[in-house]
């Protein structure tokens, strides 16, 4: 190898990664080489100066060469969710695993991934409509407009959240699909859970019906059913109330509601969807449903419900799997 050719090698070598240069620069950059050929052709130099030259200009293309290789696309951000509610400690996770809390105001972008703390937790508008919530301990990566995997933790989704909710859009059957180590949960019109911990996929279903492919079996799961799929084991079926402990977290984490003008009527059937309770009304009770409200919601559905009781008339208890709505009198 000549002295020329190992010192080529050496200054390509450290190159670092640039932009690269535009049409113009490129244009020009090759017009002054044109130009110096000449002047140097003109003058008749030696063999050896044009020679020289000649090495710089094969340099020059190198150059650019190398730049136009080490050219990386610059991806489009494309919107995939937008965080409606969150609280505790939210972070994202960039490159490098650097983790930067997050901005609750901020839209989620493709390829972005969120991480949530102890006692975190976050609500989203899925853009292809529906309601995505993540528990605490949880990390998601939002992969595609139609699909998140879930490396740890808990998510819940709901394809047809309450129309008190800003933004609230109705999911069309497989606008979400919940990737994880263990097989993937999609949806058919539902309220449903799905996580994993110590190498089980457990899904359970609120509501309607989700399609679950694991690594070596295929199941279905619909309203009250909860599945575990462990390993090669035959997955395991339970039933599941659409109430209670194992549902609390989602409540925790519903986003704020706009009751202004609205009808009690029309705010507790979002109560009852948030907390996966029938609401029962006595006949004396039908007479003030149609009143109407004032103000927003920020609280959990069911201090929520506790408060605006006191202003209506109506007293609200809560039963099995119901909410019992009477008169105060």
């Amino acid at each position: 190898m000549s002295d020329i050719d190992k010192s080529l090698e050496q200054l390509l070598g450290k190159a670092t990664r640039r932009p690269v240069p535009d049409e113009a620069h490129v244009a020009e950059a090759r017009e002054a080489l044109r130009a110096e050929w000449k002047r140097v052709a003109g003058r008749q130099q030696s063999r050896r100066r044009i020679l020289h030259f000649a090495v710089a200009a094969t340099l020059l293309v190198t150059v650019f060469s190398v730049f136009n290789s080490l050219r990386q696309p610059v991806a489009n951000q494309v919107l995939v969710a937008s965080i409606q509610k969150s609280f505790g400690s939210i972070y994202f996770v960039g490159d490098q695993s650097i983790m930067t809390p997050a901005d609750s105001q901020r839209t989620i972008q493709l390829g972005e991934t969120i991480s949530t703390g102890t006692d975190a937790g976050i609500a989203l508008a899925w853009l292809s409509g529906g309601s995505l919530r993540l528990d605490e301990n949880t990390t998601v990566e939002f992969r595609d407009h139609k699909t998140v995997y879930l490396h740890q933790g808990q998510v819940y989704f709901d394809s047809i959240p309450s129309s008190l909710i800003a933004g609230a859009r109705v999911a069309e059957p497989g606008s979400l699909a919940v990737e994880t180590d263990y097989g993937r949960v999609t949806h058919v019109g539902t309220q449903f859970i799905v996580g994993v911990d110590d190498s089980v996929l457990q899904v359970s279903v609120r509501e309607g019906r989700v399609d679950v492919a694991g690594r070596y079996y295929q199941r279905v799961a619909e309203r009250g059913q909860q599945l575990q799929f462990a390993g090669r084991q035959q997955p395991a079926l339970f039933s599941i109330d659409a109430y209670g402990e194992a549902w609390n977290w989602v409540a925790e984490r519903s986003p704020a509601i706009e009751v202004d003008g609205r009808t009690v009527d029309e705010f507790l059937g979002w109560v009852g969807r948030e907390l996966g309770r029938k609401i029962e009304y006595s006949d004396d009770a039908r007479s003030l449903i149609d009143e109407r409200l004032l103000g927003s919601v920020n609280d959990d559905p069911a201090e929520a419900l506790r408060m605006h009781m006191l202003t209506t008339g109506l007293v609200a208890e809560f039963g099995e799997g119901v909410i019992h709505v009477r008169t105060s009198n």
